[in-house]
């Protein structure tokens, strides 16, 4: 039953995408889960769907302060769109606006509960994301922008709607102007997350 309401709030999420090679590739990618054998394949899955069918096709979609685009690639997206839409269209059940005008801390307060982490340098923030492990995926709060970080092959990335290049980028961290531009990170892990991934399966309204 648990599977079966996973699988129709999965259904739900992708039929609100526009854009129908995107909206297939992201269902197919979501509905062939195998997480709901447990959490450990839940957190690979998760990591997988967004780094491999959804962070790519947003790729050089326009930023734009008020952008609220719907489909990769249309129209401008402002960073914490970038991130509630992101998470919508592979299943999460959340209200894409209200959650993307909310703080950086609040969103990762949402998403991760008080499991949140803290850095008050860029080399200290990204020593930490190294010292975590590979294959693992954060939301991260600046003073002023939210957005992603990847840890990939002990590289760590910085997936977001970047103010400074004008587009959805994934960069290195350490390279990044938009990840330098803070006096402190705030950031939470959304996979091996199983409070998340409960409400995920379960279709339970996170915002």
């Amino acid at each position: 039953m648990r599977k079966l309401v996973f699988t129709l709030a999965v259904l739900a999420a992708s039929q609100a995408i526009a854009g129908s090679n995107y909206q297939q590739k992201v269902k197919s990618s979501i509905v062939n889960i195998k997480t709901s054998e447990g959490d450990s394949a839940m957190s690979v899955n998760l990591y997988q769907s967004l780094t491999d069918s959804v962070f790519p096709a947003w790729m050089g979609t326009k930023w734009d302060f008020n952008g609220i685009s719907n489909e990769p690639g249309k129209g401008e997206i402002a960073c914490g769109y970038f991130v509630s839409t992101t998470l919508k269209h592979v299943g999460f059940n959340l209200n894409r606006y209200k959650l993307a005008q909310q703080g950086a801390s609040e969103v990762i307060k949402v998403l991760c509960g008080r499991d949140k982490k803290y850095a008050y340098s860029k080399d200290s923030a990204i020593a930490k994301f190294k010292a975590l492990g590979d294959n693992k995926l954060y939301v991260v709060g600046l003073d002023y922008h939210v957005g992603y970080v990847s840890v990939e092959a002990g590289k760590v990335y910085f997936i977001h709607s970047d103010f400074f290049l004008g587009k959805v980028v994934k960069e290195l961290a350490a390279k990044s102007q938009g990840f330098s531009a803070t006096r402190s990170y705030v950031f939470g892990e959304i996979t091996n997350n199983p409070t998340l991934f409960a409400k995920w399966k379960n279709g339970t309204k996170i915002y």
